[in-house]
């Protein structure tokens, strides 16, 4: 037996499904390619400054996952950034966003051979908004 609602509740029921579905997907996406979880797919090198310090480009990479779990960057201004990572290695959109390169290099952008861990930080603080690889590591 169909459920007989009017029109205008079955209009608002339709909206908040879709509301629903919308935000789920986006829950779902965040979490599929959360920088987390890109990051244990480059290794699960242990991060010390001094190794990052020697290592090449597909070490850093293999110590991006150890990197996150034992730093909470937000709420890091880009100086602590600097001063854990040392200089950046590229550049990502504006001056303000922190960018290293780390994998492999025959992964291709138009800012660098190999993925980009962004830093975005806020142009007028320099406080770290979010944390990023460019392109998504697949």
């Amino acid at each position: 037996m169909r459920a007989n609602f009017p029109r205008n509740k079955r209009r608002r029921l339709t909206y908040m499904i879709l509301a629903v579905s919308a935000t789920l997907i986006v829950f779902a996406h965040n979490w599929w390619y959360s920088v987390e979880r890109q990051a244990r797919k480059l290794g699960s090198r242990e991060f010390t400054v001094q190794a990052w310090a020697k290592a090449g480009q597909t070490q850093r990479a293999e110590m991006t996952a150890s990197f996150l779990e034992q730093y909470d960057v937000s709420g890091f201004h880009r100086k602590d950034i600097e001063a854990l990572l040392g200089p950046q290695t590229s550049y990502y959109d504006y001056d303000t966003n922190l960018a290293y390169v780390v994998g492999p290099d025959t992964v291709r952008s138009m800012y660098a051979s190999g993925y980009l861990l962004v830093f975005a930080a806020d142009k007028y603080d320099g406080e770290i908004d979010s944390v990023f690889f460019f392109p998504d590591v697949e």
